[in-house]
Parts: C-alpha cells; structure tokens; sequence
C-alpha cells in the first residue's frame, strides 16, 4: 500500500507542477489581447449568406461566444487555433468563422466579440429571394443549397454525433420539389466510421440521388468540435396531410469507459475530466465500438394535393415553374424522308413528372415513338433542361405544318394552372419520284386510334391515353368458345416442342453457318427481286435490313441485333438513306405499305450498294 501511495503522490505532484508551470507562464504573459474581425462579403441579397471571421491574438485564448444580433442568424462553421513561443514567450491566436444568414432586409452593425474591436457592417438588399419567415401572405420561394437557413441540432450516440436537416420551406405542395440540405456531425475522436448514406424515415417524401462525395466543414457545438458533412440534395412529397420526417444515419461510436467521481486512482484529485475525455481514452485504450443509428429532429410539414379546379386535361403531373419551345431537326424533306419534331421544357421543379406532349398518326403524318434526355443545371437536379426529340415520316407532298403543342404544370407560388401553347412549324415536303407510290401512302392507323369525329375523320393527333372499348360480355374469358380449344392446343404445342429438341442441334448448326456465312450479292439480290414481284414489301425490306445490319454491326464493333433504328439515326442522321431504310422496314412491318415497281429497284440499289461498294449506283 505504502508503494502505491508514493506512485499516486508522485503522479499527482508531477500533474500538479504542469498545470503551475502554465498558470505562472499565463501570469508572466500579461494580459493583452487584439480582437480582429471582418465579413465577406460586406453586401449582400436577401435569401443569401456571408461569413464572418473573428480573430483574436494575445497570451491567452479567450473565449469568443456568437454576436447577438436581432434579424441575423450566425452558425459556427470552423474554428483553428495556434500557439507560438518565441523567447519564452508565448502568444496565442484564434480564429472563429459563422455563416450569417439573414431574416430580412436592411443594414447590421455586428459588435465585436471582445473588447476593442471594430464592429462590422453588412449589408442586406432586397431581391427575388425568400421572403423572410413570418411575412403574411407571401409563401417562401425555394432557395439554392448554400443558403437555405440554419437548423436545430439534436445530438444523439450520448453526444458522439448529430443529424439535422437544413430546408428552405415547411409548406408545400404534393409533387413539388424543394432543396434541402442533410448534415451528418461526427464528433471528433468519438465516431469511428459513418455506414452509409442518410436514409429517409417514412413513405411520405422521395429525395433525389445523394451525391457520393459530401462537402466537409468543423464546426463547434457546446465548445465541442463536429466535423460536419454535408449533402446538397432535393425533396418531393407524395402525399397530402400533415407528415412528419426524420432522416437516419448508421454510423459506429467509439463507448468510452468513464471514471466515476470520487473511484479509482484519482479519487478526489480532481482529473476525472481528464481521464473521460475521448482523446486520453483513444490514445490508451480504453474505449470500445458500437453500432448505433442517429436520428434528426423531426421536420413537420403541411403538405396539400394539387386542387381540381382549373386543372387542364392534358396536365400530366409537373409541378414548379417550366418554359416550352419546339424545332424541327429540317424545314426541307421528301415524302418518307424522317425529321425529328424537338420539344424543350426547361425551369425549376421534378422533371422526373414532365412527360412529353405526344404526337400520334394522323393528318399525312405518321408518328414515332419519343426519347428524353434531361440536363441538370444545378448539382441537385432542381433546375435543367428536358428535351423530348420525336421521329415524323410525312405521306404527302407541299408546305406541312406540325400542329402547336400544349404543355400544361402547377406552379406552387402562383398557386393556380399555367399553360404553354407553341406556334405550329412549317416544313416543306417535296413529292417522292416520279412512278413512286409513297406520295400516295394512305397513313396507317396506329393502335389504339380515336374514333372518327362529326365529319368521319379521326382527328389529326389525340392524347396518349388509347381507347380500350367497352367489354362485349360478363363471360369470363376462360369460358367463352374461342378458349375452349386451348387445351388440345397446348398438347400440340408440347408434342411440337419434343419433336424440335430432337432437332435442335442440327438446327443450330445450320443457323450459326448462314450467320457465319451470308449471303452473296447475287444471292441477296435474287431474294429481293422475289420478294419485290411478289409485292411482298414487308419481306423486302427485313432482308435488306438484316443484310445492312451485318455489315454495320462488323463496321460499328456491335451485335448485329444491337444495329436498330434508333442507332442507326443517332450515328449517321435522320436524313441518311441507310435511316430511311430502317424506317420504311418498320412501317412496313406495322402497316399496309405498298410500293411500285420503280421503288422496289431504287430501294434494292441502294441496299446493296452500302452492302458491296462495288455494285455501281
């Protein structure tokens, strides 16, 4: 016992003549102190922020607290500190920065955190920003991701950690979109790992994709520092009500074995501090890991449905604020040349709800399937470009206009329907060679076409919202004739598939030498004249294209069933012969095309001149 006295006497005696050395090393520094402080920048909008730096030099690191000002916010965003002894003299400096986020409009003096500094100034102007919290009759306007207001922090895992949500507006509506910032504080020394992304509780809101990397700031909580990152993102409700959120984050704490006040060696010295702080624990050991997840406060929102009233028949779901304009890809054509119809929808909301204004047959036109690509003009997907790009194919000759198109969305701060009508396009379609049948084309009826209106036309384009008529019978299917048949049919089928496995490996042999092998040129344009006095366009046209897509697939490095119109369209333009090839293939396939004998030739050259260069033209 008496050894183990004279080691606690003697850890105690050395600890106690540390801490003299720097309370008399604090006396012989004096007390001076500069105070410096500044804020960038010093004029700014509403809806922005600035960032003011405190810095203080002097022998000793005094506290700086957060300035109180009335309309201004300020959130710590890092703190440094630095310790310098020259001469056996030591000097002290610490740097503090807060964002300063402000409520409303008008100049600010900004005190200086210690005495005999200089104030600071700042400026807020009025803008196209929010307005502030609390003004009656105005709804707060979405707000960019670097300026969207502070947010209580609740830290969980016994103070390891917080997760706090930064949002630029509590009232919305169903399908539209706000920024919204999540913040992830790791205590320093404390967390061991984050787990995984912040994951929303609840079936209430989607978030859009979180970014992989997160920006990464300090930030001093209780005296305490965070390391804090963030994610810039945006949030859809989808569904009314009053609905609460929360965002969790599975993270791994480091559990630290605390010393009891009045237990242990140190009873009663006073340095039960020092030894629960992470640090000392980390350094010698003494902490273990754990699993927890860490929830934010929870977020209530008000969330209304999209009213009925005034909504157009074509409103398909877009909510925020869009501008549309279209173009043709060429104001020049042939009869059955393609050109493509593009359509822009651009602005600020959920694109992910813009759908395109489709274009149906009808009218000498004969309407193709649209793609969309969408470009982000911010890193959050709130504000972009979406652009719809539709193929047409006109039957007939002269001036041609494409039909206006209407795009209608809910825009949450006026609160009512807008829409958007585009002029019609004119394009110029020159009449098809002289013998050819195509001018001539009747258009053919897609699936699903309106039914004739009062003069016995069907109209020149219809939502794309098919009529799928009215059931003839309460008879379930399985009881009505037609399927009373089905079972000696599948017996059949059975019996038919036994005998093709019998089969099967000749007939693959077979199958992988004509691939390997194709045909001729002679041969190719043996079967394509056959097909042609047959009048047989649908077979034509699939073996010229099976023939070109061979000899593009080898060109292009592709599997030859990768070779389709799309691509072919997207690689050698919409004007091409090759594109208009692949096109009248698929119209013949889903159509009654018929051709003259003048194009049956024409088609046959130019097929077997991109097959073999050196058939003459």
């Amino acid at each position: 016992m008496s050894i183990l006295k004279s080691v606690k006497s003697f850890a105690i005696g050395t600890f106690i003549a540390v801490i003299s050395c720097m309370a008399v090393a604090g006396i012989a520094l004096g007390d001076g102190t500069t105070a410096l402080q500044s804020i960038e920048p010093s004029t700014i909008t509403l809806g922005g922020s600035a960032q003011l730096t405190i810095t203080a030099i002097g022998s000793e690191a005094p506290a700086i607290t957060p300035p109180m000002v009335p309309g201004l916010e300020f959130l710590a965003v890092g703190q440094s500190q630095q310790v310098e002894i020259i001469n056996g003299v030591a000097s002290s400096k610490t740097t503090v920065t807060y964002q300063v986020t402000p409520q409303q409009a008008g100049v600010f003096t900004i005190p200086s955190a210690l005495p005999g500094g200089e104030p600071a100034v700042l400026t807020v102007n009025r803008g196209n920003g929010p307005a502030p919290p609390g003004g009656a009759g105005q709804s707060a306007q979405p707000q960019a991701s670097s300026s969207l207001p502070a947010a209580s922090t609740r830290q969980g895992a016994s103070g390891a950690a917080f997760v706090r949500l930064r949002l630029a507006k509590h009232d919305l509506y169903v399908g539209e979109m706000i920024p919204v910032d999540i913040q992830v504080g790791a205590r320093d020394g404390m967390v061991a790992s984050l787990n995984g992304p912040p994951m929303l509780n609840g079936d209430a809101f989607t978030l859009n994709k979180l970014p992989e990397n997160p920006s990464r700031t300090e930030e001093i909580i209780d005296g305490k520092p965070f390391i804090v990152f963030t994610w810039h993102t945006a949030l859809v409700a989808v569904k009314p009500g009053t609905l609460s959120l929360t965002v969790d984050t599975p993270l791994t704490v480091r559990v630290q074995s605390a010393v009891r006040p009045g237990a242990g060696f140190f009873s009663g010295s006073g340095f039960e501090d020092l030894l629960n702080d992470p640090a000392f624990q980390n350094f010698f050991g003494r902490s273990s890991q754990r699993d927890v997840t860490v929830s934010s406060a929870p977020e209530t929102f008000t969330v209304l449905p999209l009213p009925a009233e005034g909504r157009p028949a074509d409103f398909s779901g877009a909510v925020g604020k869009f501008a549309v304009s279209t173009d043709l890809s060429q104001d020049k054509a042939g009869v059955g040349d393609p050109i493509t119809l593009r359509t822009h929808v651009s602005g600020e909301g959920d694109f992910a709800r813009v759908d395109a204004p489709v274009l149906h047959d009808g009218d000498g036109w004969k309407a193709y399937t649209p793609t969309s690509k969408f470009t982000a003009a911010d890193e959050i997907g709130y504000r972009g470009e979406k652009t719809f790009e539709q193929p047409l194919v006109s039957t007939r000759p002269g001036e041609r206009a494409v039909p206006e198109t209407d795009f209608s969305w809910f825009d949450p701060a006026t609160r009512r329907y807008e829409q958007a009508h585009t002029p019609p396009l004119t394009v110029a379609i020159a009449p098809a060679p002289a013998g050819s049948s195509l001018a001539s084309m009747p258009p053919a009826a897609s699936p699903g076409a309106a039914a004739p209106t009062g003069n016995g036309q069907a109209p020149a384009w219809r939502p794309d919202h098919p009529d799928r008529g009215a059931a003839s019978s309460l008879t379930p299917h399985y009881f009505q004739p037609e399927f009373v048949a089905l079972p000696p049919l599948l017996l059949v089928a059975l019996s038919t598939a036994w005998l093709w496995i019998r089969q099967g490996e000749r007939s693959a042999k077979t199958a992988r030498s004509a691939l390997a092998a194709p045909p001729s040129i002679e041969s190719l344009a043996n079967q394509m004249d056959g097909y042609a006095a047959a009048g047989d366009t649908e077979s034509f046209f699939d073996t010229g294209r099976a023939a070109l897509r061979r000899v593009l697939a080898t060109k292009w490095g592709l599997a030859p069933t990768d070779v389709t119109a799309e691509e072919v369209i997207s690689r050698l333009g919409s004007d091409s012969e090759i594109s208009r090839a692949f096109l009248l293939a698929d119209e013949a396939t889903y159509s009654r095309l018929k051709l003259s004998a003048p194009d049956f030739q024409q088609w046959k050259r130019i097929v077997l001149r991109n097959v073999d260069d050196r058939v003459p033209t």
